[in-house]
């Protein structure tokens, strides 16, 4: 997909844990292409979701791209488990901590030929995000801190850096998308995407609302 093209992004964090199976089909009929699966241990961030099982049991009832965010500590440790289990694109964070490195665990999600992601909080400087910007195939900045949904949207805190994130790559004749995540609504995806970003993960925005598509149509139309 070209990075430069925008794509609303549903997030299964929002969803009805009791019926994932239509909730995803849900998704699908909406129009999603890629479906946001956000992996939280209860030690990274204080909240714990879900793992590789159900990544699975989502794969098996969709061909959507799965776009899933590791919210823990030693993604490298865990990294088989989630290639396994079907993500399309694995993302993690570089303040997390590793038993081999950030770039050891990117370079091993590309040799299993997956899309590889990388992650900054919303307190992290861009800076810590550049030695690796050349591994990737998606940035992703957190645009509200991570663990829980419906968060207000940290646009002083984080707008800069998307821009920054935008320059730096055009500059350096790179590739990578550029995901926003955390309090995209109709009002704030267009900010994002004036600062660069083309994808925009959308919870509580896209699965909220009881007509999905008409959601997701308003969504799309906002960010052009």
């Amino acid at each position: 997909m070209d990075f430069r093209r925008p794509l609303i992004i549903p997030s299964l964090l929002a969803a009805d844990f009791a019926n994932i199976e239509a909730e995803v089909k849900r998704a699908e009929a909406a129009g999603a292409e890629w479906l946001h699966l956000d992996v939280m241990d209860g030690n990274f961030v204080d909240n714990i979701s879900f793992g590789p099982a159900l990544i699975a049991a989502v794969r098996k009832h969709t061909k959507m791209f799965l776009d899933v965010h590791l919210m823990i500590h030693r993604a490298d440790h865990y990294l088989e488990r989630f290639l396994k289990a079907g993500a399309d694109n694995i993302s993690i964070h570089v303040e997390a901590d590793y038993d081999t490195s950030v770039d050891a665990t990117l370079k091993r999600i590309k040799a299993a030929g997956k899309s590889a992601g990388l992650v900054i909080n919303p307190a992290t400087p861009f800076e810590a995000a550049k030695p690796f910007l050349p591994l990737i195939d998606l940035f992703l900045i957190m645009t509200v801190v991570p663990g829980f949904g419906g968060q207000p949207f940290m646009e002083k805190e984080t707008m800069p850096k998307l821009a920054e994130a935008r320059d730096w790559r055009d500059a350096h004749g790179l590739q990578y998308h550029l995901e926003v995540d955390g309090g995209i609504y109709t009002n704030t995806a267009p900010i994002a995407r004036k600062h660069g970003a083309n994808l925009f993960v959308c919870g509580t925005s896209s699965f909220g609302p009881p007509d999905m598509k008409h959601s997701m149509a308003e969504l799309t139309a906002s960010v052009g």
